[in-house]
């Protein structure tokens, strides 16, 4: 797979040196850390979406309202 981007990064000597004394491959270990990141924080920003839905949903709702509408939507009207 072809990289078009190249990163550079600034390591102090004692890093490099330990970097360069482990059997690594340090940018297939770099690229899989920075797109789990990136997933990270997608998956954070749809959360934050979706608690930002729910909430305006449910907004001057008391508590007790709110459990009845989840039960009610789960077993039908009247259950206790």
């Amino acid at each position: 797979m072809p990289y078009e981007e190249t990163l550079l990064i600034k390591l102090d000597k004692t890093t490099k040196q330990r970097m360069k004394s482990a059997d690594e491959n340090w940018s297939a270990l770099i690229r899989g850390f920075i797109q789990r990141e990136l997933n990270r924080k997608k998956n954070i920003a749809k959360a934050e979406r979706l608690r930002a839905r729910l909430f305006r949903s449910v907004r001057g709702k008391g508590s007790t309202a709110i459990i009845r509408e989840m039960r009610e939507s789960r077993y039908g009207a009247g259950s206790a």
